[in-house]
């Protein structure tokens, strides 16, 4: 029986020290990118403040657009000040309105766009060289990166050329590039999720998997072997510390290697559900009110939003009979300047910039009874509804406000807070709906969401974030990977040393067999 481990061993030492080497040097390059790659000078939006006579400019111009139908429909701070932001489609650049007038800013989303990178890098709009409208994803804006529509704004900085990736209707900094973490990012792709073989179709998952399933099988002979082969002294030091290693870093292989190989089949074969989907139009017309009863109105309006109340928020809804609201936003305070840790966190973490809301109905001024949850239960019923299914048998499990990101809600969605919403279907099914616009943000099953874990859990260390921080958690991590770099030149010095000539080893006072370190290893 050890004779048969210690044969499989040996005989995948080629293949594993290719796979450790190639996926651990790879996997120090994410780090990597995060220490040194370009950073925001900025990480929080540009600051929105309205109040109710911003509501008043609204109301005046809303049934006045050239637009009938629309998506998306809120005010957002711009370089002209509050403008109505529209979005017709997912995929076509949105339109702005001023608030005074109701006339059109052509082409505005470019310069909103320029507006917005100038205030997250902190640099003047004379330093921008091109902007370009992305509607697909690329090299230097991977799908991993989520948001689409973007600009890809680039921008003179000091010696450098930035590129940043900016997602107007939540004015989210969505990805930011220089030529070194293209490079790195290039790099990393192709030697860890081996991209260079996609043209192959399967090929590229097969010989992924192969090696990976090599990695899981070396790692198991070798936890077998540290366990089962009697303890002695070494003299040798390359097998004495391959040993050593052994028994700090089966772990980590084994765990690596099975969620990865669990992740590669995931992405491969299950068909993904994920993604930012717009809903049921909103009807702008529906919005007007009777100059007869705008006196009225305005007082209602007065009398639903708290006095001194500063709105970060205000957005064109609607509930799921039809009925027009205005969603308002109170902010909370944030402050001016934080450190480069308070931003880190506030990034990967997420920081939301609501204290609480109110739904005003857009006829009446008045405020509504519903809140913002019953609001999000009615949007994930019509997201079922539109996709042809029926919701009779739909039960809701559970309803709750997610105001940081985590394992179930990536922070490259960029946008918080949201509502999760979990269905009691086969599926079971969670719904991320986004209050401020009404859409779906995010959506994924239960056998998404265990994927998910087991790769956050056993790839990215997730767990440790807790306990020492993002940082040292990273620094662990390349410590560990460098020291399988080791383990695995220690172990091929072994195999290479066994091959050489059986004369070279006329000298040893070791029988054949205890010569190889393993003592009576066929007994």
């Amino acid at each position: 029986m050890k004779l048969q481990f210690i044969r499989w061993h040996r005989f995948l030492t080629w293949i594993a020290f290719f796979g450790v080497v190639t996926w651990s040097l790879s996997g120090i390059f994410h780090p990597i990118m995060a220490w040194f790659g370009p950073q925001a000078k900025n990480t929080m939006p540009p600051t929105f403040q309205a109040n109710a006579e911003t509501l008043y400019k609204l109301e005046k111009i809303v049934d006045k657009l050239p637009i009938e139908r629309v998506a998306i429909a809120k005010v957002v701070p711009s370089s002209e000040g509050n403008l109505l932001q529209i979005t017709e489609a997912d995929n076509s650049p949105r339109r702005y309105f001023n608030l005074e007038t109701g006339s059109e800013l052509f082409d505005h989303d470019i310069a909103q766009a320029k507006w917005l990178t100038s205030h997250y890098l902190d640099l003047p709009q004379e330093n921008i060289i091109d902007v370009k409208f992305k509607e697909s994803f690329s090299a230097d804006y991977p799908r991993v990166n989520r948001l689409l529509p973007v600009y890809e704004v680039t921008i003179a900085a000091d010696d450098n050329l930035l590129k940043a990736f900016i997602y107007t209707e939540t004015g989210a900094l969505a990805a930011l590039n220089n030529s070194f973490k293209a490079k790195t990012q290039l790099f990393f792709r192709a030697l860890h999720t081996w991209s260079w073989l996609d043209t192959t179709g399967h090929g590229r998952v097969l010989t992924v998997a192969l090696f990976m399933l090599t990695l899981v099988v070396i790692a198991s002979t070798g936890l077998y072997l540290i366990f089962a082969l009697p303890s002695r002294k070494i003299p040798k030091s390359n097998r004495r510390w391959h040993r050593r290693l052994g028994y700090l870093l089966w772990l980590p292989l084994l765990g690596w290697s099975a969620s990865g190989f669990y992740h590669l089949l995931q992405a491969e074969y299950i068909q993904p559900i994920s993604g930012l989907r717009l809903l049921e139009p909103v009807q702008l017309e529906s919005f007007a009110v009777a100059e007869s009863e705008m006196a009225q109105w305005r007082h209602s309006i007065g009398s639903s939003i708290p006095k001194k109340a500063h709105l970060n928020a205000i957005s064109l809804n609607q509930s799921i009979d039809k009925k027009p609201l205005y969603r308002l936003g109170i902010s909370v305070p944030i402050e001016e300047s934080m450190s480069n840790y308070q931003q880190r966190k506030a990034r990967f973490g997420g920081l939301p910039l609501e204290r609480s809301s109110a739904l005003i109905n857009a006829q009446t001024g008045e405020k509504e009874s519903i809140k913002d949850q019953d609001l999000a239960k009615e949007l994930a019923l019509q997201f079922i509804q539109s996709n042809g299914n029926t919701i009779d048998n739909i039960k809701i499990d559970e309803i709750k406000l997610v105001t940081h990101f985590g394992p179930n809600y990536d922070f490259r969605n960029k946008r918080l807070p949201v509502w999760q919403v979990d269905l009691n279907d086969p599926a079971n099914s969670r719904y991320f709906v986004d209050p401020v616009t009404g859409i779906l943000v995010d959506q994924n099953r239960k056998i998404d969401r265990l994927e998910s874990l087991s790769f956050s859990l056993l790839h990215k260390w997730n767990f440790l974030r807790p306990l020492i921080g993002a940082e040292k958690r990273d620094i662990l991590i390349v410590i560990t990977l460098l020291a399988l770099v080791a383990m695995s030149c220690f172990g091929l010095a072994i195999y290479l040393a066994r091959r050489k000539p059986r004369a070279r080893r006329v000298g040893s006072s070791l029988p054949p067999q205890e010569a190889s370190g393993y003592i009576k290893a066929s007994n």
